[in-house]
């Protein structure tokens, strides 16, 4: 198998794409395979109930498209129900940390689950195989473990800011948490060590016998549902049936020649075409690559799409964002002279805290 690509955080993921691959699956079934194993070795990156964005491109008719997947608040939330709890925001902008982290730890931390919805989706227009055998391949890092690798360990380990809570605290506040995370003797696991997580497992094996509507429809739907009740969670079977894949068309933008693709709001995509034109305006080469005028001149454009992303870009179905302005050249033109004008950019925070992580999958078949 020599017409293929899987690239992904973890190696036993990538394996499971690869694997899909050299046995005649596409690459969306390779991508699917890999997102489910990413989830059972790289879990607080993934998960099946989390959210994010898929970009498809077929160079045999030239189409682009993005399957997006946003997680959403649930239809309890209201928008000013925790606004007196606010101690500090999130350094990298998106959220803000709450006094008793409710809107990070348990219950009230809970949007849409969208991903599993997505994957499902994916495959039946565009795979050659079905979610069932894919999951197959993640079920056994869950029931049989896996390796904790060394960047998952240092995440667990991680020093966090004053105003939120440890990522240890995170995994091992809640009775279920602290089943999956806790060693004997009450000791996360260590890097090397094995770690298994059968309740998922048994998940993934359910699912593979009655299929993703049951998680959002059928009965694993209402037990979900009921939890949420018991726990005074938001999340509710009308969330869980409202979840939904959209179509977007991708945003198009150039970098010194080349025709780029990315994602439309309320993904990060925008922001990406107007760091580019920014950054057209400069010979990087000529500064080398790393260079203190390279990383000033990079820094410079990623603050001030920083910035704009803060201002101007949210959730189209509630604000209206200036998409054509951030990604027009005329905008970049005059960023960058304010950055060769030796000007620095300011972005403002309410406080910061650590940021979270996510993960990313990509696959490419001979197609």
């Amino acid at each position: 198998m020599t017409q293929g690509m899987v690239c992904a955080a973890q190696p036993e993921a990538v394996e499971a794409g690869a694997e899909v691959l050299k046995t005649g699956g596409n690459a969306v079934d390779a991508a699917v395979a890999t997102a489910l194993v990413q989830t059972a070795v790289d879990p607080q990156m993934c998960g099946i109930a989390g959210f994010g964005s898929l970009h498809l491109y077929d160079p045999r008719n030239g189409a682009h498209l993005c399957l997006d997947f946003y997680g959403r608040a649930p239809l309890a939330a209201r928008e000013d129900m925790w606004a007196d709890l606010i101690v500090a925001q999130a350094e990298d902008g998106f959220g803000f940390t709450l006094k008793g982290q409710t809107n990070e730890i348990g219950y009230g931390a809970i949007a849409t689950p969208m991903t599993l919805r997505a994957l499902d989706a994916a495959l039946q227009r565009f795979g050659t195989m079905k979610l069932a055998d894919l999951l197959g391949r993640a079920i056994p890092y869950c029931e049989d473990g896996f390796m904790v690798r060394p960047h998952v360990s240092a995440y667990w380990n991680q020093v966090p800011t004053e105003s939120s809570p440890s990522n240890k605290e995170l995994l091992t506040r809640l009775p279920a948490t602290r089943k999956i995370y806790l060693k004997r003797g009450g000791w996360l696991y260590d890097a090397g060590e094995i770690l298994r997580n059968p309740d998922m497992g048994r998940t993934y094996r359910r699912i593979a016998r009655t299929g993703a509507g049951d998680f959002y429809s059928g009965e694993l739907a209402q037990q979900i549902a009921a939890d949420m009740e018991d726990h005074a969670g938001l999340l509710s079977m009308d969330d869980l049936a409202q979840c939904r894949v959209e179509d977007a068309a991708p945003l198009w933008g150039s970098y010194r020649g080349c025709r780029v693709a990315t994602n439309p709001p309320p993904g990060g995509g925008v922001m990406l075409l107007e760091m580019l034109n920014i950054l057209e305006n400069f010979d990087l080469k000529a500064m080398g690559h790393n260079s203190p005028a390279y990383i000033a001149t990079v820094a410079e454009a990623m603050k001030i799409g920083a910035v704009d992303r803060e201002n101007h870009v949210g959730d189209p179905k509630f604000v209206k964002v200036p998409v054509e302005l951030l990604a027009s050249k005329e905008h970049a033109a005059k960023m960058a002279e304010r950055i060769e004008r030796g000007e620095k950019t300011h972005v403002p925070r309410f406080k910061a805290k650590v940021p979270a992580d996510t993960t990313q999958v990509c696959a490419v078949d001979k197609n």
